[in-house]
């Protein structure tokens, strides 16, 4: 099950030319190969990151270099170690000159693992600088705020329960107006389906805070929902509503339950309840993710991604701050063959 702050998602396309985090990766990548900022790294920086340096590849070592430093400062520590170790930008790692050197040095340095540990922290740590290049090329290009309809999520929680007779989930949001006279607001819920099954039953109410006005069927995955509020809000009131969502028993439906904000979003809370006599192999959080990186996901989760499921069959995230367009949430398994 998939939600987004007002829509609950499909994959959106990219907006106003912004870069794609695969492509952003994928330049990031290049770029680490072979001897990265321990040589120059003029010839081989792609446009995104031309234009992160400020768009003059002859200053590129020096201002790109000081960039993706800052920008790794906001990783992990283990993280922004492996990432900064993998371009060289490492103060010890300068000096080498192999892509394979540097790997090495992190696995036997800082992670007491082999090379294929390192590797896998490295490219967890490249799929995070990508959002972080990717959020800071949008801030620079002033397209951070959707376009204001007068109001923003400013609490998201939510409860996904999943040992009943159906899937079904209670959530509260508390919102903030912005504009004059806000009389009611739409939600979009959205349950992705694979190619040639049938539209999911998917049936939702309004049971606190609202009046469902009427249901709108968008796509076989898509179901818009028109909720009055019960008075006008004036910008900066708060106000909180209650959806409780279900779908019918039996229906198949992706294992994750994940939020992609679409508007401002100020936090987010989860909550998955599984049955306790049939947990799931493993659940992991997914922070921050395009798509296409927690579907389809394949094979098991690192332990630092990983979520306990408590002695009641809950798994609990919270995400301060969710940037929109990302995914948030938590995705588990059950099957033999991700046994992690």
């Amino acid at each position: 099950m998939v939600r987004e702050s007002d829509k609950l998602v499909t994959p959106l396309p990219e907006r106003s030319g912004l870069p794609g985090l695969a492509e952003i990766a994928a330049e990031i990548q290049a770029l680490r190969k072979n001897r990265a900022f321990s040589g120059d790294v003029s010839a081989k920086i792609g446009p995104v990151l031309l234009e992160l340096a400020g768009g003059d590849a002859r200053t590129a070592n020096e201002k790109l270099g000081r960039e993706l430093r800052a920008l790794a400062g906001r990783l992990p520590d283990e993280m922004r170690t492996a990432i900064l170790a993998a371009l060289a930008l490492h103060e010890d790692t300068r000096s080498m000159p192999t892509y394979s050197e540097r790997k090495r040095w992190l696995g036997d340095t800082k992670l007491a693992r082999g090379d294929r540990t390192a590797e896998r922290r490295i490219e967890e740590a490249q799929r995070l600088l990508a959002q972080e290049i990717a959020a800071e090329l949008e801030r620079r290009r002033g397209q951070s705020d959707p376009a204001d309809d007068g109001w923003y999520i400013e609490q998201f929680s939510a409860v996904f329960m999943l040992d009943g007779d159906a899937p079904e989930a209670i959530e509260r949001r508390r919102i903030v107006a912005t504009g004059q006279q806000l009389t009611e607001i739409t939600t979009v819920l959205d349950t992705p389906r694979e190619s040639g099954q049938h539209r999911l039953g998917l049936m939702a109410e309004v049971t606190s805070g609202g009046t469902l006005l009427r249901a709108e069927a968008l796509s076989r995955n898509r179901t818009r929902y028109v909720i009055e509020l019960p008075r006008p809000l004036q910008p900066d009131e708060t106000h909180e509503y209650e959806m409780h969502v279900w779908v019918a028993r039996d229906e198949p439906m992706r294992d994750y339950y994940v939020f992609r904000p679409e508007r401002r979003c100020d936090a987010f809370d989860l909550r998955v309840r599984f049955d306790r006599r049939e947990p799931p192999r493993w659940v992991r959080q997914v922070a921050g993710e395009d798509v296409h990186v927690y579907y389809p996901f394949e094979g098991a989760p690192a332990p630092f991604d990983r979520v306990p499921v408590d002695a009641t069959g809950e798994a609990h995230a919270t995400f301060p701050h969710p940037r929109q367009h990302l995914g948030y949430g938590l995705q588990w398994s059950f099957s033999e063959d991700q046994r992690g």
